[in-house]
């Protein structure tokens, strides 16, 4: 006889995001429902399962060793559920549906969004939907189908994901046009600073290995929009990739400084999209898109 189990998966699905956030309000605030559905859906589970699967802290919701057993289990759920939704998917053949791609700012704007046009003309019936992002987002988890993302040298994509090198970047130091005015880079008390990417250290390494490695990070600003933003305002030098900061008005590359290769640009994905047609086509699109773009990556400055 089969056994149908009482247990209700919605139940479930709440016990792992209040178990990952370790706060009922968290939860709430994420699956836009109320504090008070969250604490319910536990009461059910935990009825159910006849124990108590976490302890209520102030600080918090702490999984018990019973609440440990069954987050394992759960996740093992869960991962079984998604990898059945992706081989299920990467039958998928035909030339329609969503593509869901994350990519950082600069690749974007700079690159992607005047040529996007290309692909979507050809295939109309595929909605593509672009999130900014720098962070190696959990595909596994259809966070996203496909990413491009900016690596350091050596760098390999975190398993389970296959990964293609598309193209590698060049970076330079770049500064305001008026920015050297009465500014000595060289002397011990200079104000001169380098704008920093988001480090908590005020000497990075790519500072020590740059052509002034006297003068400190001040200020943070995470993305490449931002950056240029800082530089034009005369905020200090900014590391940013040749084919991004070569078209700013109001720039120029620090005097004497050379273009150095220090970034690779990959292209991830899971290989159970491996097969996905859609998907495929648009990486292939990628790959064409970014093989143009070679020499401006590499640091040729546009005239």
């Amino acid at each position: 006889m089969v056994h149908i189990s009482s247990i209700d998966w919605q139940d479930v699905q709440f016990f792992v995001h209040v178990a990952r956030a370790g706060s009922a309000r968290a939860t709430a605030e994420a699956l836009g429902v109320s504090h008070t559905t969250v604490k319910r859906r536990i009461d059910n589970l935990e009825k159910q399962l006849g124990t108590r699967l976490f302890e209520r802290k102030v600080t918090g919701f702490k999984l018990t060793n019973e609440g440990k057993t069954m987050m394992s289990h759960a996740t093992q759920a869960e991962d079984a559920i998604l990898s059945a939704e992706r081989q299920l998917q990467g039958k998928d053949h035909e030339l329609s549906g969503e593509i869901h791609l994350t990519l950082p700012d600069v690749l974007a704007h700079e690159l992607l969004m005047p040529h996007l046009h290309q692909f979507t003309e050809q295939y109309p019936a595929i909605d593509i939907e672009v999130l900014i992002s720098s962070q190696v987002l959990n595909i596994s988890s259809r966070e996203s189908d496909i990413a491009v993302r900016i690596l350091g040298f050596g760098k390999q994509p975190p398993e389970p994901l296959i990964g293609r090198k598309l193209a590698t970047i060049s970076s330079c130091f770049y500064v305001s046009d008026n920015y050297l005015e009465n500014r000595d880079l060289e002397a011990k008390d200079t104000d001169a600073c380098f704008l920093g990417w988001g480090e908590t250290d005020t000497n990075p390494e790519w500072i020590k290995m740059s052509p002034y490695p006297n003068i400190k990070r001040r200020y943070n600003f995470n993305t490449a929009a931002l950056q240029a933003q800082a530089l034009k305002a005369g905020l200090g030098i900014a590391m940013l990739p040749c084919f991004f900061a070569d078209k700013l008005e109001g720039v120029m590359r620090l005097p004497d400084c050379e273009p150095m290769l220090n970034h690779e640009v990959w292209l991830l994905s899971h290989p159970d999209h491996r097969d996905v047609t859609r998907l495929r086509r648009f990486r292939e699109f990628l790959v064409d898109l970014f093989e143009s773009k070679k020499e401006a990556l590499l640091g040729q400055q546009q005239n």
